[in-house]
């Protein structure tokens, strides 16, 4: 509930997928907040978070996750309107 997905904007005309924490969990140990990369986010699960909120059985969802994430970076084009 709380992961964010956005745009991060590289070259020119050009952005990659980058997920936050909206209750702000992820954290570097200076404080600044961690960014991740759109495919690795299936692996930045927490044992125990204050603010999750059950949606239904994780085990499938996450699984499911694991399966469809993109297997690295992709890079889009402004022009795109598909993400």
């Amino acid at each position: 509930m709380h992961c964010k997905l956005f745009r991060t904007f590289t070259e020119e005309g050009k952005y990659v997928l980058r997920v936050r924490c909206a209750a702000g969990r992820w954290r570097k140990k200076l404080g600044g907040e961690k960014l991740y990369k759109y495919f690795t986010v299936a692996r930045r699960s927490l044992d125990e978070c204050d603010s999750y909120s059950e949606m239904g059985e994780s085990k499938p969802f996450m699984k499911d996750l694991r399966n469809s994430l993109p297997v690295k970076d992709e890079i889009f084009d402004v022009s795109d309107q598909s993400a």
